[in-house]
């Protein structure tokens, strides 16, 4: 099923084409976000940009990062306002920790490499979710699966892919790596699709089974996805989306005017459904 896909992110220009790309969000897409938190500048554009989008009713999907922690605690702190501003707003929120990101580098990569290779990790979680709800299999997950999974359990998303040709190790070390989230195997709800090449036989398969609902013991099996790799060899393509999580921050005593932002909210609904369709920044 081919699922209309937008990205935004901080720097997008909401110019009148692009407002016009916004109008045209349908129910049935998916809409993500992009913002890397900390500069209190861009907290109020912030916002008016989700508020925009949520307006247009898509499946709206935030991708935050968390600045470094040497990079001082008030821009932390203002990155964890942020952060609730997003998740409120937003029907999901999935995370990433710059700390935690700085451990998939050497110390020695040039400045512009690291960001790349953030930029890139976020792009692929991102491609990641499309691909699953596109992927034709024997059972398909698809955008309601997707919808309902996330509305039932609103806030933190876990998204990750494993691939590999054996379970001869634990999965939890398969699994492991160090921008995920500490608590993913305490998530209340999980959606998992396997992939696998032709040589790939039952045993395999009962084993992959067996292990993941072992570690993901406390979770709800929403939907077991699969599909076929026409591909030689004993191939398998894991992916885990996981929801239900705690968020990786504590609520900040500022965060008592979030109601603020649920007031401006549907003032913004109010206004939209009076008849004034279009917006003029």
């Amino acid at each position: 099923m081919a699922i209309n896909f937008s990205l935004f992110k901080m720097d997008t220009d909401f110019s009148d084409r692009e407002q016009s790309v916004i109008a045209d969000l349908q129910r049935e897409e998916l809409c993500f976000y992009r913002f890397i938190g900390g500069n209190s500048s861009e907290t109020e554009d912030l916002s008016r940009k989700l508020q925009v989008l949520k307006e247009r009713k898509a499946l709206l999907i935030g991708i935050f990062r968390f600045p470094f922690r040497f990079e001082g605690k008030k821009r932390f702190q203002t990155a964890t306002e942020q952060y609730f501003q997003m998740k409120e707003i937003c029907d999901a929120v999935i995370f990433f920790d710059s700390d935690a990101l700085m451990e998939t580098i050497e110390s020695t990569t040039s400045i512009r490499e690291a960001n790349l290779t953030f930029n890139a990790i976020e792009e692929r979680t991102i491609h990641t979710l499309r691909e699953m709800v596109e992927q034709t299999g024997e059972i398909n997950i698809d955008f309601q699966d997707i919808d309902t999974f996330i509305k039932r359990k609103k806030g933190p998303l876990f998204l990750h892919t494993i691939e590999g040709d054996s379970f001869d190790e634990p999965l939890k070390y398969l699994i492991s790596t160090p921008y995920l989230p500490e608590d993913f195997t305490d998530g209340e709800q999980l959606i998992i699709n396997i992939g696998y090449t032709r040589d790939v036989d039952m045993e395999a398969f009962r084993q992959i089974n067996l292990r993941l609902n072992d570690l993901f013991s406390k979770a709800d099996l929403f939907k077991l996805g699969s599909y076929f790799i026409d591909e030689p060899g004993q191939q398998f393509i894991i992916t885990l989306l996981v929801n239900g999580i705690k968020d990786p921050v504590v609520t900040p005593v500022v965060d008592k005017k979030m109601p603020k932002y649920k007031e401006l909210f549907k003032k913004w609904q109010n206004y939209s459904e009076g008849g004034k369709k279009k917006v003029n920044f």
